[in-house]
């Protein structure tokens, strides 16, 4: 499997002890030298909408590269990179200290400080040398760029712009400087003097093309940062995360490093910028994943209930309509993943939603029922209803297409996840033997989870006396519980456990235990 969905690579590192700076904002992330340097050849660059804008970025003074000191990092999109000049011949030292303020959000904004400690002024030459690649967020990913004709370049006043084509797309690139710098063929060059004692600042702006409109970048040229909507978003953020105070000083760590983490993992919808969606890790995972959004935003729940409801809205808003094969798309169902690189648009027939996986949907529908259970958010979890409800529909006409309780999946198209649960690696499923299953697959969770979870119809809407419009899970006359544990248990002796309670009407939660336990399209266990 070599399409954007596939797993089990090495991965790479991203952090000071790999080599390596990662700086991440919603779908934009930028990954540097420790000195600050994008690397060509590497797996740097800056990345936006899952595409690498920024392949090459070095700083040179009088031909030098400085050498880093430091690093210091106090958000997820900003870091500031110390380093100083080499010294020239027989000189025990430079005077020049250079300074790098670097922050990420719909492009990149650097201010380059040179700072002269000197009692002379200092004149020097800096040079900003860029490459745009336009290279697929995967490609790069597992280091097999292909070799495409280089973006043309055009240098006027004081702008670099890199255009291309990719596919069916229009890519671009705008570099713009302060001080009126020389621009050449990918570079820009400025000629300060550095006062005795004093420093000189340069503000350079990477703004990606986006069909032919610059994207507004978060963090613009000659504004404070700390009144960017990036900075204002973490801060509310911080303000509103739990205090923990414990006496052991590495569990206070940690909980205060979870709080930054998932902070840095939200991502906010341009069109609904109020809503926040938790995306499934940094940095090439910046994106809205059905499962993981919902899973991670139903934990958060006691503490911050409005993830959960804009991952909701958001993934309503992309539920399935349609039957399309190639990004298995089907009506009710909700997306594995979003993504706007060239690969995945070419993988998907131009779309950007794949929603090959088997258990986004009944997620949906439990953690709708959870936020009515916590009560707020009433009105617009009323909205999400019909929803709701086209979710069940699938979970019956598509995901147990053969009535028996059992989810069943198999890809459509030999571009999308052959294992569509949790699990899914091309190697994920597999018997004790080490045997790969073969599909359709019934994964052990899925039908785990609708046992256990789905809420009936008047868990979603309290008080309500309208009565189920099915048994849940199946169309054979009996509850889905009382079918379905006969069968698993064959399968596997005490995995699933009746527990000392009432017996519960047919639109009710069963009271089962899981775990998981994939079987085979002949239910056998692996």
């Amino acid at each position: 499997m070599t399409g954007p969905w596939s797993a089990g690579e090495e991965p790479v590192s991203q952090g000071m002890p790999g080599g390596t700076v990662t700086l991440v904002e919603g779908s934009t992330f930028c990954i540097s030298e420790p000195g600050g340097d994008i690397a060509q050849g590497q797996p740097h660059g800056l990345f936006v909408r899952d595409t690498r804008v920024l392949s090459r970025w070095a700083l040179a003074i009088d031909g030098r590269t400085p050498k880093p000191l430091t690093v210091q990092r106090s958000e997820p999109y900003a870091a500031t990179f110390i380093g100083h000049l080499p010294p020239r011949g027989e000189l025990a030292s430079s005077s020049l200290l250079v300074i790098r303020r670097r922050y990420v959000g719909n492009g990149m904004r650097e201010d380059i400080t040179i700072r002269n400690t000197a009692p002379l002024p200092a004149a020097c030459m800096v040079t900003l040398t860029a490459a745009a690649d336009f290279a697929d967020l995967f490609e790069v990913k597992r280091g097999q760029t292909r070799a495409e004709p280089p973006a043309r370049v055009v240098a006027a006043a004081s702008t670099l712009t890199f255009q291309t084509r990719r596919g069916e797309r229009d890519c671009a690139l705008l570099i713009q400087g302060d001080g009126q710098p020389e621009a050449t063929s990918g570079t820009m060059s400025w000629r300060p003097t550095v006062p005795a004692r004093g420093e000189w600042t340069v503000s350079i702006e990477a703004a990606p093309v986006v069909d032919g409109v610059p994207l507004e970048p978060h963090h613009p040229r000659g504004q404070p940062v700390e009144h960017a909507v990036p900075a204002r978003r973490l801060r509310e953020w911080r303000r509103s995360a739990p205090q923990v105070h414990t006496v052991e000083p590495h569990l206070t760590a940690v909980l205060r490093r979870s709080v930054e983490d998932i902070g840095a993992l939200r991502i906010f919808d341009p069109g609904h910028p109020g809503r926040a969606v938790v995306a499934a890790g940094a940095p090439w995972f910046m994106a809205l994943f059905g499962r993981d959004s919902l899973l991670t935003s139903w934990m958060l729940l006691p503490w911050d209930d409005s993830l959960a409801l804009g991952t909701l809205q958001t993934l309503a808003d992309r539920q399935g309509h349609v039957t399309h094969p190639a990004s298995e798309e089907e009506p009710g169902r909700i997306l594995h993943e979003v993504r706007f690189g060239p690969s995945a648009s070419l993988a998907l027939g131009g779309r950007s939603a794949y929603y090959g996986t088997a258990d986004a949907t009944p997620l949906f529908v439990m953690v709708l029922g959870e936020l009515r259970r916590w009560g707020r958010h009433n009105a617009a979890a009323e909205n999400l209803l019909p929803h709701a409800d086209r979710a069940l529909d699938w979970i019956e006409r598509y995901g147990d297409a053969d009535g028996d309780g059992f989810i069943e999946y198999s890809r459509k198209t030999g571009q999308g996840l052959a294992h569509q649960g949790w699990k899914d690696s091309w190697d994920g499923i597999n018997f004790a033997d080490g045997r790969t299953a073969r599909p359709p697959h019934r994964p052990g969770r899925g039908p785990g989870i609708l046992l256990r979870r789905l809420p009936g119809p008047r868990r979603l809407r309290p008080g309500s006396r309208r009565r189920a419009r099915r048994p849940p899970l199946g169309r054979q006359g009996r509850p889905a519980q009382a079918r379905l544990q006969p069968g698993v248990l064959a399968a596997r002796q005490g995995l699933v456990r009746r527990r000392a309670r009432p017996r519960q009407a047919a639109g009710g939660r069963a009271h089962v235990q899981h775990r998981a336990l994939p079987v085979d399209r002949h239910r056998r266990c692996r």
